[in-house]
């Protein structure tokens, strides 16, 4: 009877569980690994006075966009919105105005390369956005802003620790930087791990604009992590982001309001303000922050004006991504230190480079994901974490459209890379229902 059974029992096999990773997990850990940022650095080429070093965030930052295409494609969800069309339509004005300037100002073809090698580096990281909204869902939108969150929290831990204890750090980290035109000296100002104040800067004021985002929607937020953010940023000695940070304070309050949570955080952070002012004030005034005669300012006007030249002189499409540097040269002028490849003017030096046709569309990108935030933060029945998300998202859009007039910040990867992704969280609260 057994012998009878068993040749009539059927062997079932159950398929083996296979190992995936999911893009929003993926993501995660990708933004993790973005408080490495220059401490990352893998030398491999030098070559014009300039260094091109793989960093361990663009390697993170191609995973994530591979794995998220291949994702995409498996499950075909694929598609592409219209921020996303136009940003392919603005790499390809820039692409196309590089390619002119080879003709019109004689560039080598290793100075178009390197323009164009920028360009790549710029897709590769505007498709983190077409990653996001293709690859995430609603229920992905928290834990990857918490990602973030903690990236940013942990970057400013780490600066405020460098500013007491490792003065002038970038030299710590590569003695030789001055000699070599690399990182200035900054003493005790934040610089953390992008070795840089004014860019530190806008990484803290893009975590601090979204968590008074937050507070101001009526979601708990920890009371430490605004006032840990807002040290840091006040450590950077950044007007530039003191500045943008205060616009885009002003926009957050004119479409969220002031709630209870925002108020009670705001008047004890007035009387923390209060007491450390005299000693914030001396700070500034060791490195002459307290206005505007310094070298540092005073480079900013050189620039933008030259931009302004070159832009009346190639108004229509610019003269090609990442090409100012040689460009400069034709012209005739001597750089200004700190601002060989480029020029901090955001707006004003993309209009540089892709004239009046790549600016109108790079703003209409910022602008269409603008407008996507406020659907959402209007909607009063959408929970407090997606208004707040968003409300400070649209805050922060406007706010780093000022910082970059200072530090040329719209172009930088490490910056790119958290608003590309918060661009990415609007779009798929957008499409979800409230």
């Amino acid at each position: 009877m057994s012998q009878l059974a068993s040749e009539n029992t059927l062997l079932v096999l159950e398929p083996r569980p296979t190992f995936q990773i999911r893009p929003a997990a993926a993501m995660q850990a990708m933004l993790l690994l973005l408080v490495i940022a220059n401490l990352g650095r893998i030398p491999v080429l030098s070559a014009g006075g300039r260094s091109f070093p793989i960093l361990v965030n663009d390697l993170a930052v191609t995973v994530m966009v591979g794995m998220g295409l291949v994702f995409a494609v498996q499950h075909r969800t694929i598609k592409l919105d219209l921020v996303a069309a136009l940003g392919l339509a603005f790499a390809a004005v820039g692409g196309l105005s590089a390619l002119a300037s080879q003709a019109r100002f004689g560039l080598s073809w290793a100075e178009l390369g390197v323009g164009l090698a920028y360009l790549f580096r710029w897709l590769l990281y505007f498709a983190l956005y077409v990653v996001g909204v293709n690859t995430l869902r609603r229920q992905d939108v928290q834990p990857v802003w918490g990602a973030l969150e903690t990236c940013i929290l942990l970057f400013a831990a780490f600066g405020i620790f460098q500013s007491a204890f490792l003065p002038g750090f970038a030299q710590m980290l590569d003695p030789n930087t001055i000699a070599d035109g690399g990182w200035d000296v900054q003493g005790r100002r934040l610089v953390s791990t992008f070795l840089d104040p004014n860019f530190a800067g806008g990484l803290l004021m893009l975590g601090l604009l979204v968590e008074l985002g937050l507070l101001a929607s009526g979601e708990r937020v920890a009371w430490w992590k605004p006032l840990m953010l807002f040290g840091a940023m006040v450590l950077t000695l950044s007007r530039g982001t003191l500045l943008a940070f205060t616009i885009g304070f002003i926009v957050l309050i004119a479409v969220r309001g002031v709630s209870r949570r925002l108020a009670m955080f705001l008047a004890g952070g007035a009387l923390v303000l209060a007491a450390a002012l005299p000693s914030i004030i001396r700070f500034a005034a060791s490195f002459n922050k307290l206005g505007v005669s310094d070298a540092s300012a005073q480079g900013r006007f050189v620039l933008w004006l030259r931009a302004l030249t070159v832009l009346r002189d190639h108004p229509i499409i610019g003269i090609g991504f990442d090409t100012w540097a040689p460009v400069a040269r034709r012209y005739g002028w001597v750089s200004v230190p700190g601002s060989q490849n480029g020029v901090d003017g955001g707006l004003l030096f993309i209009a540089v480079l892709t004239g009046a046709v790549g600016v109108a569309i790079y703003l209409g990108m910022l602008g269409y994901t603008f407008l996507r935030a406020r659907v959402v933060w209007r909607q009063g029945d959408r929970p407090a974490f997606e208004r707040g998300l968003a409300g400070g998202v649209g805050a922060c859009l406007v706010a780093m459209c000022v910082h970059s007039l200072f530090s040329n910040s719209l172009l930088l990867p490490y910056l790119m890379e958290p608003l590309w992704i918060m661009c990415a969280l609007v779009f798929v609260l957008a499409r979800a229902e409230s």
